[in-house]
């Protein structure tokens, strides 16, 4: 009877071992868990463990990128070719995702979310080619200061879209010229960051008059994208507004 009851549950752990492994939201969760179980994961708050963190990852140029990932990442066509000429990718691990870089919030917020990452696995040293620009990180940080002077929660902020590569740019229908496909820029989702217990455009428009008048200025994009509740930010260096989405 004993045995039996251990094959049961053998058995048991093997179906559920199953599920989670092909089922990406659940197998996502308990990777992270078990990242932050057997990791140090602490919160980011300054630039300088921003860094430190970066500089764990080797770098690699566009041009040394494996041919067949340029050519599915559309990075070689020429309508993309110039704009990418310089950038800069850290190669990172499937572990390497679930590391947090701002706050509470992970790599894995950021990377593009194409076949390189999907069907990465858990301990794999496959690399994966995350394209970000430290600047946009940097922002971030700042971005968390602000809100935190004013009592409003960073925490209710999530990461809709960060690096992109021209062929998911095009997938989810990103400008041609988007500052996501160089790596500096992020869509923000915003909740319920006053903590009134409701998430309204009153949330949203508290970020977007710090992130216009305070952390971009004139040294960056703002994409307000009315009736959402998302709000672009990029590094590109001079004043953009807009308000189409």
């Amino acid at each position: 009877m004993k045995y039996q009851s251990l094959l049961l549950f053998l058995f048991t752990i093997f179906i559920v071992m199953l599920i989670v492994r092909n089922t990406p939201v659940l197998s996502g969760k308990m990777e992270t868990m078990y990242f932050d179980y057997t990791n140090f994961n602490s919160s980011v708050h300054v630039k300088q463990d921003v860094e430190k963190i970066l500089d764990n990852f080797e770098t690699i140029s566009v041009n040394k990128l494996p041919p067949s990932y340029l050519k599915h990442s559309k990075m070689t066509s020429v309508k993309y070719a110039g704009m990418v000429s310089t950038m800069e990718f850290f190669q990172i691990t499937k572990k390497d995702t679930y590391k947090k870089i701002v706050g509470d919030l992970r790599i894995k917020d950021f990377i593009v979310k194409d076949d390189q990452l999907l069907k990465a696995k858990y301990g794999s040293t496959t690399p994966i080619y995350w394209g970000i620009k430290p600047s946009i990180l940097f922002k971030l940080l700042e971005l968390k200061t602000l809100m935190e002077s004013r009592n409003l929660d960073f925490d209710a902020i999530t990461i809709n879209s960060g690096h992109r590569t021209p062929h998911i740019n095009e997938k989810v229908g990103g400008a041609s010229k988007s500052r996501h496909i160089v790596g500096e820029a992020v869509d923000l989702k915003i909740g319920d960051v006053d903590q009134d217990g409701f998430r309204t455009a009153d949330d949203k428009n508290k970020v977007l008059k710090i992130c216009d008048l305070e952390l971009i200025k004139d040294q960056g994009g703002v994409g307000k994208y009315p009736g959402t509740m998302v709000i672009h930010i990029d590094t590109r260096g001079y004043r953009a507004r807009w308000n189409t989405y």
